[in-house]
């Protein structure tokens, strides 16, 4: 049996994409699973699956000199066929791996030099070199690793060039096959993940202000500063937080849920206007069927409005658009049961993770193969 170790500095042991998905779907593949981390919670095995923690590190620097050395350590101990990281802070160890003889995977969960150029907490001009390094760094380590896997097309187009086994695999969700969906007489909106400025959480709220009987269901982790600022505002009493919530509980949300919201800002992370399927929260509502409101990124547009009359597009920076569209939704409820029908059926037949889990598969059958 072939042997597998995905490795991770940061995420957690039970990350949705890397636990859930993709190392339970190389188990069901027959591969022989192993995951390192670095969270101080201790070895365990969970669904066939062996997970090594390093312990864990405070600070940025510690993390990436001396959790990376600790999880070195331990991946060669390990001495499994296939190595496959997570994080662009262990591309040093992916090279010194694939120089050791192993196959070696890189995931690329974000552009990353995108997102180093804007990063607030690095001085401007710095984030300029930063991430022309890195895109440099990342290159030469692309040719040598034996598969590529990423979450947009953005960074494919970027990158076929230097590396033929380079698979597009997006995070769709898990597919629940037999919901149940609640009749919710207390319209509300809803938003399960992490609660940061990006996400316009201010101008969802703002945009409730002049609607009735209107609750925004809103669960994740925030920052202290930016909880206190949503408090600060007006339509902040028709806000129920939840704090950092199971996904067994946020299934309770999204059971009730009236209207799904995924307003994010233009970004180069988002590919500016364009945006990119990397993240699952569009994916997660049509799954429990909510009509959605979302940024009117192009890419986006055409899967919601254009393809799949799942939702409706707005401009992410314009509080009366969102609000708009809000009320549209609660007026108009079998146009929007409808949108939810379809979001559903688009989930079952095609935007589900096992399409993706057979494209991983598929790449570690030819490396395994070559």
């Amino acid at each position: 049996m072939v042997k597998v170790c995905h490795l991770t500095s940061v995420h957690s042991r039970f990350d949705a994409r890397i636990f859930s998905k993709e190392c339970k779907s190389l188990v069901e593949a027959n591969y022989d699973v192993s995951l390192i981390v670095a969270d101080g919670e201790g070895d365990e095995s969970v669904d066939n699956i062996k997970i090594y923690d390093v312990g864990s590190e405070l600070g940025r620097i510690n993390r990436i000199t001396k959790t990376t050395k600790k999880i070195r350590k331990l991946a060669s101990k390990l001495n499994c066929d296939i190595y496959h990281f997570h994080d662009p802070e262990l591309i040093f160890l992916g090279l010194k791996l694939k120089r050791h003889g192993k196959k070696v995977i890189f995931d690329m969960h974000e552009n990353v030099p995108a997102d180093i150029e804007e990063k607030a907490y690095i001085n401007p001009v710095l984030r300029k070199i930063y991430s022309f390094c890195y895109r440099k760094l990342e290159i030469y380590a692309v040719k040598k690793f034996d598969g590529i896997v990423s979450t947009r097309e953005s960074i494919n187009e970027r990158l076929k060039g230097y590396n033929s086994n380079i698979v597009l695999v997006t995070n769709f969700p898990i597919v629940d096959k037999n919901i149940e969906k609640e009749r919710n007489h207390s319209p509300n909106i809803c938003f399960a993940g992490a609660v940061v400025p990006n996400w316009q959480h201010k101008e969802i709220i703002t945009s409730m202000e002049n609607i009735d009987n209107i609750k925004y269901e809103l669960a994740g982790p925030v920052d202290d500063v930016y909880l206190d600022e949503l408090k600060d505002l007006k339509a902040w009493n028709k806000v129920n937080y939840y704090g950092k919530l199971p996904f067994s509980q946020v299934k309770e949300i999204y059971k009730k849920g009236t209207i799904g919201v995924a307003i994010y800002v233009y970004c180069k992370n988002m590919d500016g206007k364009i945006g990119n399927l990397a993240n699952t929260k569009l994916f997660e509502y049509m799954n429990w069927k909510i009509p959605i409101i979302c940024t009117d990124f192009s890419l986006w547009k055409r899967i919601v409005v254009d393809e799949l009359q799942c939702g409706i597009c707005v401009n992410p920076y314009d509080v009366n658009a969102i609000s708009n569209a809000i009320n549209y939704l609660l007026e108009n409820q079998d146009i929007a049961m409808q949108m939810g029908e379809n979001g559903r059926k688009a989930v079952l037949s095609t935007y589900n993770w096992d399409t993706q889990a057979q494209k991983l598969v598929m790449l570690y059958h030819k490396i395994t193969n070559n």
